[in-house]
């Protein structure tokens, strides 16, 4: 019988910049190592969502989050076939302007919304920053502004 798992996961935005984090070598096992992702991890025992997320972006970042704006997405990913993760994407913003790296990343770094030039090579995370993009920029134009 497979394994099943709650997660939550960062969108966090400072203006029109969201913050990426490229996965360590710690990652391997599944096939993530090297590629770029937002803040998160799982939920434990007993534990609020919201309060994991604040949890998981001070441990991977350093940073405490300001606002959680709203829920982005809420789906089932699974990792092989015994894996399945539900996971929780939130949009945030921050105050903090020193972000430190931690041992499952091995770079970080704020990257355009409307020009991420990195491969993501997570589906669904591309599937959450293509949507809140259109959200953000209804016209299909770019846009410095946000309203957050």
């Amino acid at each position: 019988m497979g394994q099943q798992c709650i997660g939550v996961k960062a969108v966090i935005l400072d203006g029109n910049s969201v913050l990426l984090m490229k996965r360590s070598d710690k990652y391997k096992r599944h096939g993530f190592s090297g590629a770029w992702d937002i803040p998160g991890g799982r939920i434990q025992f007993g534990e609020e969502p919201v309060a994991a997320l604040r949890r998981e972006v001070k441990e991977e970042t350093g940073m405490e989050l300001k606002n959680i704006v709203k829920t982005l997405d809420a789906r089932t990913v699974f990792l092989d076939n015994n894996m399945q993760i539900v996971r929780i994407t939130f949009l945030c913003t921050t105050d903090d302007s020193m972000v430190r790296l931690s041992d499952e990343h091995t770079e970080i770094k704020w990257f355009d919304l409307n020009n991420i030039d990195v491969a993501l090579k997570d589906k669904e995370l591309k599937s959450v920053l293509d949507a809140l993009r259109k959200e953000l920029n209804p016209s299909g134009g770019t846009s410095n502004e946000t309203v957050f």
